[in-house]
Order: C-alpha cells, then structure tokens, then sequence
C-alpha cells in the first residue's frame, strides 16, 4: 500500500513539474494521470463501485422527485430538515468515494472522483436550498447571502473532486449570485446592462481559470456560452452594443486561437462573426434588407469565417511540424570538406 502510494505521489509530482516546464499542458497532465491510473487499477471494483454509486444518485433523485407530491403537506421545518438529511447522505457518500483524498487528486481513480463530484455537488446545492426553504420569504440582502452561498459551496464541492458537472454547477451559481447581488443594490429594475455587461465579465473571468483547472474543455465551453450569450441579453434594446460586444469576444477568440490551439476558441470566434455581421447589417439597414437577402449575407458570412478558421488552423498546424524539422543550432555542421 505505502509503495503504491509513493509511486503515485513521485508521478503526481513528475506531472507538475512538466507542466511547470511548459512540456505538458494541464490538460494533457490529467489525461496521462488518468490514463496510468486505469491502466494500474483493477477494473471490476471500480467498476463496480461506480455503477453503484450512480445507482444510489438516481435513487435518490427518484426519491425527491417522489417527495414532491407530498412537499406541500411538509411544514418549512420539515421541509428543510429533509434537505439537510440529503445533504449529509451526500456528503458522507462523497466522502466515502473519495476517501478524503483532497491533495492528492491524481491518485484518485477517475470513477471514484466522478461519483463522488457528483455527490458533493448535490450536497452543495441541498444546504442553501434548505436554508431558502426555512427562511422563506427572503429579503434581497439575504437573497445575496444565500447567492454567494450557492457559489461558494459549489466552488467547494468542484475542489474537492473535480467533474464537468461539478464545474457547470459552479458556473452556473456563479450567474445567480451576481443577479442576487445587482438585484439588492436594485441594479435590474430599469436596465438589463449591468447584468449583461456583468455576465460577459463572469465569462472572461471563466475563461482564464479554466485554462488552470482539470476540465479546461468544459469551463471553456461555459465561458464562451457566458461571454457570448451575455453579450445578446442586449440585442433588444440596446443592438450596437450587442453586436459591438459580440464581434469583440469572436476577435478576441481567434486572437487567443493563436496562443492557443483549442477548438473552443475557433469555433467561438466563428460562431461570434457569424451572428454579429447579420445583425450589425440589420441595424445599419433599418432593417431594409430582406429576409432572403440577409439570409444570402448570413451565408456569405460562414463562409468567410469558415475560410479564416480554416486557414488558422493550418497555420497553427505549420508552426509545430516547421520547429521539428529544424535542427538543433548546437548541432548544425557546415558543409563537408
């Protein structure tokens, strides 16, 4: 046991250190943790332990579905007491899946790591809600409080075993605490920009620190849906800025592209010039030009942005094989003689 934990402590460690020497992405670290992990452990109890784990989650989530018929006839203690019971059933069943490995996250097999993510996610979001539950009906101050609650239990839970959905769940608390916090500073009753100029900001922040977490993939996906859908909370009443915005986050996209050779980041740039263009014609038309005809420029358009896509990705594709075919400059000879 103590031999298998060295080993497993020496690679996490020899990870980091590519990682820190720029050799290995932190993506590409956790997928070679995972890999040798799987590869050294036993399949049919991890297995096992899984299926379930996901058994118990969906007898649980039939249990509370089963619960809502009779929820009406609960008092708010009960109501409450009940959700706080869910929590700590989930917590303990995180706990026991993971087996309390918090620092040592590589040496956690991915199955253990995903059911137990997934209960403590469950357990983060069960606490507030039984706290909203009890302290119905709440003012906007203690609204706030149990936003940023939310938030901060979710973030929680994604630290201790880090899943997609652990992250998603984040990102999406991170949403309703700031629309709790602009709502008690009453920031939403005649302007929908705060809130989505706030969302774009949410996105971008989203966007860098998932370039640090161990699902980069997904947090970047979530941030692009952040950023750009943010951006078109404006399309109604305020057009330029949203097509202003939604042109800058496509730029800013495929400049990143170029740092950074991820799919998110074109198909994010594409996506953004292909409804910015459309809309800023509309706007710039008087919404003269006919549906055919702007149905003509939206083709146009994925066109263009397809062309710049692609001619990006050969580019980032060159840049590699161009730096290994060169050789060494302690190694260059002259010519024999």
């Amino acid at each position: 046991m103590g031999n298998g934990r060295n080993t497993a402590e020496s690679r996490s460690k020899a990870l980091h250190a590519l990682v820190a020497q720029g050799t290995l992405s932190a993506e590409q670290a956790e997928a070679v943790a995972q890999a040798l992990q799987e590869a050294e452990e036993p399949d049919t109890p991890v297995r096992w332990a899984e299926i379930i784990g996901f058994i118990g989650g969906g007898l649980v989530f039939v249990g509370m579905v089963s619960l809502l018929y009779t929820w009406v006839d609960l008092e708010k203690l009960g109501q409450a007491v009940l959700l706080l019971t869910v929590a700590a059933l989930a917590a303990g069943g995180g706990l026991f899946a993971t087996g309390g490995r918090f620092r040592n996250r590589a040496a956690l097999p991915p199955t253990r790591r995903r059911v137990g993510g997934t209960l403590f996610v469950i357990a983060a979001l069960a606490v507030p809600t039984a706290l909203t539950v009890a302290l119905e009906p709440v003012n906007p101050t203690t609204a706030a409080a149990l936003g940023l609650l939310y938030l901060a239990l979710a973030v929680l839970a994604y630290t201790a075993a880090p899943t997609a959905v652990g992250l998603l769940v984040a990102g999406g608390t991170s949403l309703w605490a700031l629309w709790t916090i602009l709502a008690k500073f009453d920031l939403l009753d005649t302007d929908i920009r705060p809130y989505a100029l706030s969302v774009v900001a949410v996105g971008l922040v989203w966007g860098v620190v998932s370039l640090r977490l161990p699902n980069p993939r997904t947090g970047l996906v979530m941030a692009a849906i952040f950023a750009l859908g943010g951006a078109q909370i404006h399309l109604g009443d305020h057009p330029v800025l949203a097509y202003t915005l939604t042109a800058a986050i496509a730029v800013l996209s495929l400049v990143l592209y170029q740092w950074q050779r991820r799919w998110v980041f074109l198909v994010t740039g594409v996506l953004g010039i292909t409804i910015a263009a459309p809309e800023a014609i509309w706007d710039w038309t008087d919404g003269a030009v006919s549906g055919a005809l702007l149905m003509l420029i939206v083709g146009l358009v994925l066109l263009a942005a397809s062309g710049v896509g692609i001619m990006l990705h050969r580019k980032t594709d060159k840049q590699p094989a161009q730096q290994a075919a060169e050789p060494p400059a302690g190694n260059a000879e002259g010519p024999a003689r």
